[in-house]
C-alpha cells in the first residue's frame, strides 16, 4: 500500500501564519522490523559521496545511527524548532535512501511539510511559499544536490503566481546544485492534467517510479506526464523515524498501515547517483550531472542504475529543454554556504514513495 502525500497550498504564495507547535494529528507509528542485510559494493571503492551535502525538503530526518544529519530549518514549527522530528515518517525513510547510494554524503534536514499540522485553513503544514523558501535554506547551508519528495499538485486553470519558486530554483542552477524531485503519484489531489511543483520546472529531474517485479514498466499510480528518469518505487524496510532501528511501514492515526511505495522513495535513489558524481566531478554544472544521469539511463522508462550512472562514460553534453509538467503523488568541493551566492538493502531494493492525504484544495504533499 502506498503512503499518502505531504501536502502544500497551492492557494497563493502569500504569508501563511505560524503552524501549531505540536501535531494537531497524532503522529504515525512505525512498523518495526528487522534490518536488512548489508551488502558491500565496489562502487563506493569510486566513490560515496564524501563531501557532498544532500538537502531533504521533506517531514523531517530522525537523528538516526546510520545517518550524518545536520539539522537546518523547521517551517513547520518556526517557533519551536526540530527538523529531527519526523512525525509522518517519511522524510527519515527518503534519507535512508540516499545514505544507501551515497554512504559518505552529509544529510541537511530541512522540515518543510507534514500532515500532522494544520494550518489556521485546516490545511496541512506546508506550502509553496514555504517550499521556496526551503530550497533557499538548503542552498544558505551550501547543498550540493537538493531532494524534494514533496510535491504540489496544481489545477492549470487556476492562477498562481510561481515566480519564488521560479527564483529559488534558478538560483539553485546558478550555484551549480542538481535538484531532484518526485514526478507525483495519482490520487485525490493529484489528477491527471494538473501540474506537478517543483517536477515540472525545467531544471528540476523528475524521477517516476517502476514497478518492484517489472523493472521496465512505470508503474501504474505515477501521474501521466513527462518525467526525465525512474528508478524503483518500494523500499521493503526503511530506517525508522524514531531514530532507533528499522521500519516496514507505519500505522496511520486510523490505524491503517501502509508501506514504503511510490516516487517519493524513487527520487532519492537519483540524488544519491547525484551525489555520487558530484563528488566524482566537482566542478560541473548542475545541468552536466543531470545530462550524465540522463545518458546512463536505460532506456525505455530510463531506470538509473547509481553503478552504471558512476561508471558510464558520457559523450557531448546534450543539456535538453523539458517542456511536460512532470507531478508526484498522494495515499566535491564544499560551497561557502551564502544565500548571495533507509539503508538501501542492496542497489535493487526498491523505494518508498509517500503521500499523506491532505485536503484537495490544496496540500503540498510528499510524491
Amino acid at each position: 500500500m502506498r503512503c499518502a502525500v505531504l501536502g502544500l497550498s497551492l492557494l497563493a504564495f502569500t504569508p501563511v501564519p505560524a503552524a501549531a507547535q505540536a501535531p494537531d494529528v497524532a503522529c504515525t507509528q512505525p512498523v518495526e522490523a528487522l534490518g536488512p542485510v548489508g551488502s558491500s559494493t565496489d562502487m563506493h571503492r569510486i566513490a560515496a559521496g564524501e563531501g557532498v551535502r544532500v538537502a531533504v525538503i521533506d517531514t523531517g530526518v530522525a537523528d538516526h545511527p546510520h545517518l550524518v544529519v545536520e539539522p537546518v530549518a523547521d517551517l513547520v514549527s518556526p517557533s519551536s524548532p526540530d527538523p529531527h522530528l519526523d512525525c509522518d515518517g517519511h522524510g527519515t525513510v527518503v534519507a535512508g535512501v540516499i545514505n544507501g547510494v551515497a554512504p559518505g554524503a552529509v544529510i541537511l534536514s530541512i522540515r518543510q511539510s507534514s500532515a500532522h499540522h494544520r494550518q489556521v485553513d485546516g490545511g496541512p503544514a506546508g506550502t509553496l511559499a514555504s517550499l521556496a523558501d526551503a530550497i533557499h535554506r538548503a542552498l544558505d547551508a551550501g547543498a550540493h544536490v537538493i531532494n524534494a519528495s514533496v510535491v504540489s499538485c496544481l489545477d492549470p486553470a487556476v492562477p498562481l503566481d510561481a515566480r519564488p519558486i521560479h527564483d529559488a530554483l534558478h538560483r539553485a542552477e546558478t550555484e551549480g546544485v542538481v535538484v531532484v524531485a518526485a514526478a507525483g503519484n495519482s490520487g485525490s489531489t493529484c489528477r491527471p492534467g494538473m501540474v506537478v511543483y517543483p517536477a515540472h520546472e525545467d531544471t528540476v529531474l523528475s524521477v517516476a517510479a517502476v514497478h518492484p517485479g517489472d523493472p521496465h514498466s512505470v508503474a501504474d499510480y505515477v501521474m501521466p506526464g513527462a518525467h526525465h528518469v525512474s528508478a524503483p518505487g518500494l523500499v521493503d524496510v526503511g530506517l525508522s523515524p524514531t531514530g532507533r532501528g528499522w521500519a516496514s511501514g507505519v500505522v496511520t492515526t486510523h490505524g491503517q498501515e501502509t508501506g514504503f511505495e511510490g516516487t517519493s522513495f524513487a527520487a532519492p535513489v537519483v540524488s544519491g547517483a547525484a551525489a555520487l558524481l558530484r563528488q566524482r566531478h566537482p566542478h560541473d554544472s548542475a545541468a552536466q550531472i543531470r545530462d550524465r544521469i540522463l545518458q546512463a539511463a536505460e532506456p525505455g522508462p530510463g531506470v538509473v542504475d547509481p553503478h552504471a550512472t558512476l561508471t558510464h562514460l558520457s559523450g557531448e553534453y546534450r543539456v535538453a529543454g523539458r517542456g511536460v509538467a512532470v507531478e508526484k503523488d498522494e495515499a566535491v568541493t564544499p560551497r561557502a554556504p551564502g544565500r548571495s551566492a533507509a539503508i538501501l538493502s542492496g542497489l535493487g531494493v526498491a523505494l518508498l514513495l509517500g503521500v499523506l492525504i491532505g485536503p484537495v484544495r490544496g496540500a503540498a504533499r510528499r510524491g
